[in-house]
């Protein structure tokens, strides 16, 4: 079974732009490229970046949104919060899939994604991570922001192209940001206990 985003059930409809009474909402799963555009676009007020969040999961205009009573609101914004912070297996433990399976190799691991990511014209259902050799880390501190270090980094351990990783979904990104943060900043004896449970 898939993973889906949840349906929420206004306690209150409104009315859509078009007049027509909204009374639910399919809530939409969240993008690492939108969502980092979003960001952007609020700035650095937390109350504006979950605004604009919201536009993304429910698909709302803002005269919509603001028609919304605040316990729905709370609700789409725990939504958005869970789809912002929480990594992949989060999601896929909750539909009772195993998320990612260890591999024979020490220095690689399948990581399943939440929802398949078209890359090179294949729909990839999970990535293969590979632990970055010295040398690709030497080029990533030299990059200037982070956002650039982060996307080079799991460009590298991914073998996805900078341009693919925008169409992982925000779990997806979160979930391969804490394994490569492992793997950047564990020694060795913990990849080697972790193999061993």
């Amino acid at each position: 079974m898939a993973w889906m985003p949840p349906l929420h059930i206004l306690l209150s409809p409104i009315t859509a732009d078009t007049g027509a009474t909204i009374e639910q909402i399919q809530l939409k799963p969240l993008f690492y490229a939108p969502q980092k555009e979003a960001l952007a676009r609020a700035g650095d007020d937390e109350d504006d970046q979950f605004f604009e969040l919201a536009k993304l999961a429910t698909g709302l205009s803002v005269k919509e949104l603001d028609q919304l009573k605040r316990p729905d609101y709370v609700s789409i914004a725990q939504y958005v919060h869970d789809m912002s912070t929480r990594p992949a297996s989060y999601f896929l433990e909750a539909l009772g899939e195993v998320a990612n399976e260890p591999s024979e190799s020490l220095t690689t691991e399948q990581v399943q994604l939440l929802l398949p990511l078209d890359a090179a014209g294949r729909a990839l259902t999970s990535v293969t991570l590979e632990m970055p050799a010295l040398r690709a880390t030497k080029v990533m501190k030299k990059l200037t922001t982070a956002k650039e270090r982060a996307e080079f980094i799991t460009s590298h351990c991914t073998g996805l192209m900078i341009p693919d990783l925008a169409g992982l979904t925000v779990p997806d990104w979160t979930e391969l940001q804490e394994r490569i943060d492992d793997f950047l900043n564990k020694p060795a004896a913990f990849f080697r206990s972790a193999t061993s449970k």
